[in-house]
């Protein structure tokens, strides 16, 4: 795993991740395929998550006075069945990888998809409904426990009820720290009690190690870009190279 092609991909989705954490919401979907090139099965997730944690902090210690808690609270149940979700087909699929990578490939090409669609579509800002925020939350739930890509999900539900660039992050802040703490003890629970291994692993937590001051070099980064950084052809350019790394993890 500590190999110089490995750090430099690893550290590449670290300085992504800290971005999308502090400047532009949703660009750390191209972590996942990077990851990927490196692990395989449920160390995709396993070794992605840390990587995330490690940029929330910094996230809601900066933007949390942003944060709209009125549309996180009616997501919480409907979240958790999601989770339910993801948890139910890492306890089926076991061992097998093939699976894991399917999943996880469509999942990505779906939320690039989503993105895509809230970059070119222009609508007026909704009002938020306990149905929307249902339908959000579950799919949200579902993406980030099986492939740690639920921004387009939540960026989408955010930007249709037109929040504005400061409240979209302290609120999708929140909702990622929330849902990535959430999410590690299922994993430690489902990889001592299910087949198919664990989704931590000391090498996995030393390589996230060794990723931390690309993260850091993101979060802050981000932050000094916040007003300047031309968010549309950044993420332009993440929804390719994520939909290259998805693609890749369907082909045989």
């Amino acid at each position: 795993m500590f190999t110089a092609g490995n750090l430099i991909l690893g550290s590449l989705a670290g300085l992504i991740v800290g971005l999308s954490k502090t400047a532009l919401p949703g660009a750390g979907l191209v972590a996942t395929p990077l990851i990927a090139a490196i692990v395989t099965g449920r160390a995709i997730p396993g070794t992605t998550l840390p990587v995330l944690l490690a940029a929330d902090l910094f996230a809601v210690t900066w933007y949390s006075r942003h944060a709209r808690w009125d549309l996180l609270r009616p997501m919480i149940i409907s979240v958790s069945v999601g989770f339910a979700a993801g948890a139910t087909f890492f306890s089926i699929v076991g061992s097998a990888t093939r699976p894991i990578e399917v999943v996880i490939g469509v999942s990505i090409l779906l939320m690039a998809a989503i993105q895509t669609w809230r970059l070119v579509g222009r609508q007026l800002p909704a009002t938020p409904t306990p149905l929307a925020a249902s339908v959000y939350g579950s799919t949200g739930g579902f993406t980030t426990f099986v492939a740690n890509a639920a921004g387009p999900v939540l960026n989408t539900y955010l930007v249709r009820l037109g929040l504005g660039k400061q409240e979209m992050v302290g609120t999708s802040a929140w909702f990622y720290f929330a849902v990535n703490v959430a999410k590690v003890p299922v994993y430690v629970a489902l990889g001592a009690w299910s087949d198919g291994g664990q989704f931590f692993t000391r090498t996995s937590l030393a390589f996230d190690a060794a990723l931390i001051p690309a993260v850091v070099v993101g979060v802050f980064g981000g932050r000094a870009l916040f007003h300047k950084l031309p968010e549309r052809a950044f993420l332009i350019g993440v929804l390719v190279l994520s939909a290259a790394g998805a693609i890749k993890l369907l082909l045989p």
